[in-house]
């Protein structure tokens, strides 16, 4: 008996109260870390994607469609006579269209003609559109929408800290109908030109002119072309500030063939028409043939076969 007592071991002292929510919490952490980094490398489950050079979306309004948001109002997207018509009757107003499906990388191009309104007018491509709705969570894991739900104070403290978008997000490639085109990003309810309006000889104007306008992402990198010419862009150099172009030069700034986004997420396609300040309302636009690949490696004009 005392042999067998002998090799008894001491007894364990339990964990204190501390430890053991310091390891929770070291278990919570690694657990959202890793759920945050798995979310981040992997696309939305509804982002269309296919090997290079195939076909991944097609839209001709031949026929009645639920791929797109339409309305009726001052502002209004609706399908008329096999186009998708974009009006816009409020001065400095722009109205949009949304197709259903999410891109990541993709190779655009649609057919649009100012039908009506002034010259001094936009119109063109959205790109990477992402509108989260009020109820849903956009945090990047699902551990965390749930941690958001059951503290709401530590909620809003991780959408300050991951950044998480509180209104519609979109970037939108215009032209007008005399003779301009520009890049403009739409985040948090504000508006900012990534790319100032320059002039190009590219763009067919006038009231009735028909142009071609085609965007190619890849990797968070955009290459942006009018009637299959590519054009260069004109990017601040502070990406706080903001440039001209005037006298054929980029103002504070530097002229190139490629936009590289700082926080490309990916998004819905869709398409705009905005009226201006200085030439008013009555803006109406319609759009056709909207075809997106997926990109071919390269971004030349041939890329796309």
């Amino acid at each position: 008996m005392e042999a067998s007592e002998s090799n008894h071991s001491e007894p364990r002292r339990p964990l204190s109260i501390a430890r053991i929510l310091a390891l929770c919490l070291w278990l919570s952490l690694a657990l959202i870390a890793a759920n945050v980094t798995y979310s981040a490398l992997q696309p939305p489950p509804d982002t269309l994607q296919a090997r290079a050079g195939d076909l991944l979306f097609v839209s001709t309004f031949a026929v009645p469609t639920d791929d797109w948001d339409l309305y009726e109002g001052r502002q209004r997207a609706l399908i008329v006579e096999e186009q998708l018509e974009i009006a816009v009757d409020t001065p400095q107003t722009a109205a949009w269209s949304l197709a259903n499906p999410r891109f990541a990388d993709f190779d655009a191009s649609l057919v649009a003609i100012a039908q009506s309104g002034p010259l001094d007018n936009a119109f063109g491509l959205v790109f990477h559109a992402d509108l989260p709705d009020d109820h849903e969570c956009a945090f990047p894991a699902v551990l965390l929408c749930g941690i958001s739900e059951a503290l709401p104070l530590l909620g809003a403290a991780m959408r300050q800290v991951l950044d998480q978008p509180d209104a519609t997000r979109y970037h939108a490639f215009m032209i007008s109908s005399d003779g301009y085109y520009s890049l403009w990003q739409t985040k948090a309810g504000a508006a900012k030109a990534l790319s100032a309006w320059i002039p190009s000889d590219e763009i067919t104007q006038g009231i009735g002119a028909r142009n071609t306008i085609r965007i190619v992402a890849i990797g968070g990198r955009y290459q942006f072309f009018i009637n299959e010419v590519r054009v260069p862009l004109c990017i601040p150099a502070d990406e706080s500030a903001s440039s001209t172009f005037a006298g054929g030069e980029c103002i504070d700034g530097s002229l190139k063939y490629e936009y590289i986004a700082s926080d490309d997420r990916g998004g819905q396609l869709g398409l705009i028409a905005q009226s201006t300040a200085t030439g008013g309302g009555g803006v109406v636009v319609t759009f056709d043939n909207l075809i997106v690949y997926s990109p071919a490696q390269s971004t030349s004009e041939e890329a796309r076969l």
